[in-house]
């Protein structure tokens, strides 16, 4: 008996051991959170014809400029491409061009082949690209007269 009522009492004083203790705390809260994610947008000037020439002669070069400007919340990196909607396949293939930003060549070769390379721009921030656009001096005279329609793309990807 004297055994059983010394296990309750350690038992008592065992359990009361954890309610013991006593501290104190402190909350604050910090409300209206808002995360949202960048943008990533383009816009080029002028919006059409920005490369449109006439009367190129062989071996003449015409230059055209195309403003880029990023219009998103992000870094991005621009590249321009194109693609033949209409007019004269040899003529096309025919054409050398030459993209440059500043003094820096950002492509060199065929105008059917273009591909800049990327150009980086801040938010906020525009590039002007020249365009260069040439009839090889040695072109065939049946070269003369033709035409060729191209559609511009200014593509921009997040910069990394």
């Amino acid at each position: 008996m004297k055994r059983a009522v010394l296990l309750a009492c350690v038992m008592a004083l065992a359990g009361s051991i954890g309610f013991a203790g006593a501290y104190f705390t402190a909350q604050t809260s910090v409300p209206d959170n808002v995360i949202r994610a960048g943008t990533v947008a383009v816009s080029a000037s002028p919006t059409s014809e920005a490369i449109s020439m006439e009367n190129l002669a062989p071996g003449e070069s015409q230059s055209r400029v195309l403003s880029v400007t990023n219009t998103g919340s992000l870094p991005v990196d621009v590249s321009v491409t194109e693609a033949k909607r209409a007019g004269i396949t040899a003529f096309y293939n025919a054409l050398h061009c030459s993209v440059s930003v500043g003094n820096g060549s950002v492509y060199d070769g065929t105008l059917a082949g273009m591909q800049t390379a990327p150009v980086r721009l801040g938010p906020g921030e525009s590039a002007e690209l020249e365009f260069a656009i040439t009839i090889p001096a040695d072109a065939p005279n049946s070269l003369s007269g033709d035409y060729v329609r191209v559609t511009l793309y200014v593509d921009a990807a997040q910069a990394l």
